[in-house]
């Protein structure tokens, strides 16, 4: 499985994009709120950052299933499926999220 095929699984099968996109948008937001008003940045580059951000983030996950899970990116999609239920991946992945705002 590929970062692509990857962020599709992830994105029919969890609320990890949702999640993370909501945090680092918050997250963003703060961030743009402490600035001069002249600095400040606009809504889409406030998106487009937090693209980025889900994109690093995404094939940081890929990197660290393949290594923790002993995959391959030539192995199987399904294969890739059956480990990531079997270590409840997205559900850990979605509660680091949440709680990284604690």
């Amino acid at each position: 499985m590929d970062v692509e095929e990857l962020r599709q699984y992830i994105e029919e099968n969890s609320h990890v994009k949702d999640t993370f996109m909501s945090h680092e948008l918050a997250h963003l937001n703060e961030i743009n709120d402490e600035l001069a008003p002249s600095r400040r940045h606009n809504a889409a580059v406030m998106q487009h950052d937090a693209d980025r951000a889900y994109d690093a983030f995404i094939e940081d996950l890929h990197n660290r299933i393949m290594n923790g899970l002993k995959l391959h990116r030539t192995d199987s999609a399904e294969k890739w499926a059956t480990a990531i239920e079997e270590a409840e991946v997205l559900d850990n992945v979605e509660e680091s999220i949440l709680d990284a705002d604690e």
